[in-house]
C-alpha cells in the first residue's frame, strides 16, 4: 500500500531506477521495464507519458522505439518525478486524506506531518537518479 507516493509514482520510480542502472541501454520498451522492475505495464505506460510531458523522458515510435531519458540522470532528481506524477500532494495534502485539513484548520495529525514531510522533501530534492542507480 502506498504511504507517501501514489502507486503509479512508486512504479515509475522503480522503473526509472532500473533504466538508470543499465548503462549499456538507451531505449526501453515499457514491457521490459515492467518486467525488470516488477511493475504493471499499464501503470508504467501511463506514467511514462506524463514524464515525457514533464521533460524527464523522451519517447520514440516504431520498431526500435521506446523511452529514453530526456536529460542526464544526474540532473533528474526524485522530487522532479514525484512532482510530475503526484503534483504537490506531498507538500500540501493531508497525510490522513482529510480534504479540509490545512494550517488554519489542522487535523489531529497535521502538526506531526509538517515535521515529517520537510526532511522527506529535502531528501527527494537532493537524490538524483544517478545516485539511486549506484545503490
Amino acid at each position: 500500500m502506498a504511504v507517501v507516493f501514489s502507486r503509479a509514482c512508486e512504479y515509475a520510480l522503480r522503473g526509472l531506477i532500473v533504466m538508470a542502472k543499465a548503462k549499456d541501454r538507451e531505449v526501453w520498451r515499457v514491457p521490459d521495464v515492467a518486467e525488470e522492475s516488477n511493475s504493471p505495464a499499464p501503470f508504467l505506460a501511463k506514467t511514462f507519458q506524463q514524464l515525457v510531458k514533464g521533460g524527464i523522458l523522451n519517447s520514440s515510435k516504431g520498431r526500435r522505439g521506446g523511452f529514453s531519458f530526456a536529460r542526464p540522470i544526474d540532473e533528474i532528481f526524485l522530487i522532479d518525478i514525484v512532482n510530475i506524477l503526484d503534483g504537490q500532494r506531498l507538500t500540501y495534502d493531508c497525510a490522513l486524506g482529510m480534504p479540509d485539513c490545512h494550517d488554519e484548520n489542522p487535523c489531529p495529525f497535521h502538526v506531526h506531518w509538517r515535521r515529517i514531510r520537510q526532511p522527506l522533501i529535502d531528501a527527494l530534492s537532493e537524490e538524483s537518479l544517478a545516485q539511486m542507480a549506484k545503490k
